[in-house]
């Protein structure tokens, strides 16, 4: 399945649909406008960590809904 995901198709258009959404930076700091380098060029890299199993995403910061209710 992963394999199906990291397809260059796939990848292309999954950034249309975050450029058509004006999506913006994510918890990486990339901007989308760095999307197109990283599918042209670093792209290769990031598809082999992910199939790995090497690569780690940043973890995120979260804020528990019982707490925002308070």
């Amino acid at each position: 399945m992963i394999t199906q995901v990291l397809t260059r198709q796939n990848l292309l258009r999954a950034k249309r649909h975050v450029q058509q959404n004006r999506g913006s930076a994510g918890i990486d700091g990339m901007a989308v406008s760095e999307l197109d380098t990283l599918l042209q060029y670093g792209n290769r890299d990031l598809i082999k960590k992910v199939e790995d199993g090497t690569y780690r995403v940043q973890p995120i910061l979260g804020v528990e809904l019982s707490e925002a209710l308070s």
